[in-house]
């Protein structure tokens, strides 16, 4: 068994050399991570309050975004209609979303002026029907500088297609209309039974 103290001191310098590694950043590094950084904020902003108008500026005009149904935008047109269809649509089924997304890492820049990111998100929907559903997403996301500002260029939000709550409730209501079908087809079934048998 390796002792607690060797252990502990085997990490202290792992973490000692993995923070040594990292290149020191430079100050136009450090002023572009804070720009990205509000620019994160202001689209989160944007996407809680459903107001848009703030983030448009911040929109490069060839800009793409994949929404967590796979839904793409390219304007800010569509992207105001989505989010209309999504809570005042005839078929509407939301009346809030709250995202809260995160980066894994620091922006990795091209070229100086292509950043690429990438992170996670728990994003919290309330149904009209008052259920609230919380999705843990994942997302990546590029920035580009134009004319001195960081603008969004792609950002993509995938969900689990696999394990998620949506999914959960949709097993847990083919339970629940296979346990009502069995329960129909018994009471059917004695009905039939007991007809027959006064004939």
């Amino acid at each position: 068994m390796i002792p607690i103290r060797t252990f502990a001191a085997a990490m202290l310098l792992s973490t000692m050399l993995a923070q040594a590694a990292q290149p020191e950043l430079s100050p136009e590094d450090k002023q572009d991570h804070e720009a990205l950084r509000a620019l994160l904020a202001t689209f989160t902003e944007a996407f809680n309050t459903r107001n848009l108008d703030p983030l448009l500026p911040h929109l490069h005009p060839q800009f793409t975004v994949t929404m967590v149904n796979q839904d793409v935008v390219t304007s800010p047109g569509e992207l105001k209609g989505y989010l209309a269809q999504q809570f005042d649509g005839p078929d509407a089924l939301l009346t809030d979303v709250k995202i809260k997304p995160d980066a894994d890492v620091l922006t990795a820049f091209v070229d100086g002026r292509i950043g690429i990111n990438r992170g996670s998100s728990v994003d919290t929907y309330t149904l009209k029907d008052g259920r609230v559903v919380t999705l843990n997403t994942r997302w990546t996301g590029t920035a580009i500088k134009d004319s001195g500002q960081w603008k969004i260029l792609n950002a993509h939000i995938g969900l689990n297609a696999i394990d998620n709550p949506i999914l959960d409730g949709m097993e847990k209501l083919k339970w629940l209309w296979t346990g009502s079908a069995l329960a129909v087809g018994l009471v059917a079934g004695f009905l039939l039974g007991w007809m027959f048998k006064k004939r």
